[in-house]
Order: structure tokens, then C-alpha cells, then sequence
């Protein structure tokens, strides 16, 4: 594994930090040549609710997606492209949430979305749902509410970057 060195910030530099919630591309500002970058991977979407019996069942939440934080080389004037993962849908009566979409940047390392909630049947009851990775942390989806409700759908995912001039 290479590892990158990158020029210690001085205290004469500023920082900046701004979040990418739409578009698809982030021109490098005049004299960046690094920056640091946390993907966040959208949320799964909750199951739907079920009635079994006349006894209801609430659909499981969506997890959240997965945080990855990567730092890596710029050119100033730079356009680097990015796509932010959309929520997973919510599940429909008894249904599976959708998984929430991965979050890409280039240049850095993708952060995968987070699976949906499972909805439950008479046979498996409130079933477990398990994680993508370690770190989940973009906004989930939440389960069905009231009998035979559809699920929530998950929270799209994000980037943060953040560097110095």
C-alpha cells in the first residue's frame, strides 16, 4: 500500500468545507492540490408493515449508508465527477426495503448504500437485517407505520469536502 504525504497546513491557510447534496461534477478552486473527501452512502428504505391474525407487524428500518473518508491529490481547475446514491425505496405492504445507492467520487474510494428493512410474513416475524460495512451512518428509511403501510424510503447519500488555500 502507497502511502500519499501531503504539505503540513500552515496557520496562514484557511479551511473550507462544503457538502455536495446535487450535481454531478466540483471544479478544484485556484491553488488546492489535495483535499479530503467523506462519501456518505444513502440509506436503505424501511420494509412495509403487515397485518397477520389481526396482530400487526411493523416493517424493520433501512440501514444507513457507509462512510468512507478518502484524501487524495488535486489539480487546480480540475472538474471531478461525482454521483450521490438515491435512498432506497420503502417496502410495500410486507415488502423488503430497497438498498440505498452507492456514492461515488473519482479519486476516492466509493461508500456503498445501506441495505433495506426487511418486511415481515407470518413465518419470519421481525427478521434481523445485516450491515453493509462498519461505519453506517447515512440516513436510513424508516419501517411501515400503521397496519399494511409502506416503509420509508432512505435518505440520499452526500459527499463533504473539505480543503485549504
Amino acid at each position: 500500500m502507497a502511502v500519499n504525504s501531503y504539505p503540513a497546513i500552515s496557520s496562514s491557510k484557511t479551511a473550507y468545507r462544503l457538502t455536495l447534496l446535487s450535481g454531478t461534477s466540483w471544479t478544484v478552486p485556484t491553488g488546492v492540490t489535495y483535499i479530503n473527501a467523506t462519501l456518505v452512502g444513502a440509506g436503505g428504505g424501511g420494509g412495509g408493515g403487515y397485518v397477520y391474525n389481526n396482530v400487526y407487524f411493523p416493517g424493520l428500518a433501512g440501514l444507513g449508508g457507509q462512510i468512507v473518508e478518502s484524501t487524495f491529490s488535486t489539480t487546480p481547475g480540475a472538474s471531478i465527477t461525482y454521483a450521490l446514491g438515491s435512498g432506497g425505496t420503502g417496502g410495500v405492504s410486507a415488502g423488503n426495503g430497497g438498498t440505498g445507492g452507492s456514492t461515488t467520487m473519482t479519486g476516492a474510494t466509493t461508500a456503498a448504500g445501506g441495505n433495506g428493512g426487511i418486511g415481515p410474513t407470518a413465518s419470519t416475524g421481525l427478521s434481523g437485517n445485516a450491515g453493509v460495512t462498519a461505519n453506517n451512518g447515512g440516513c436510513p428509511g424508516g419501517g411501515g407505520g400503521s397496519p399494511t403501510s409502506n416503509g420509508g424510503a432512505g435518505g440520499a447519500g452526500s459527499i463533504i469536502i473539505e480543503y485549504y488555500v
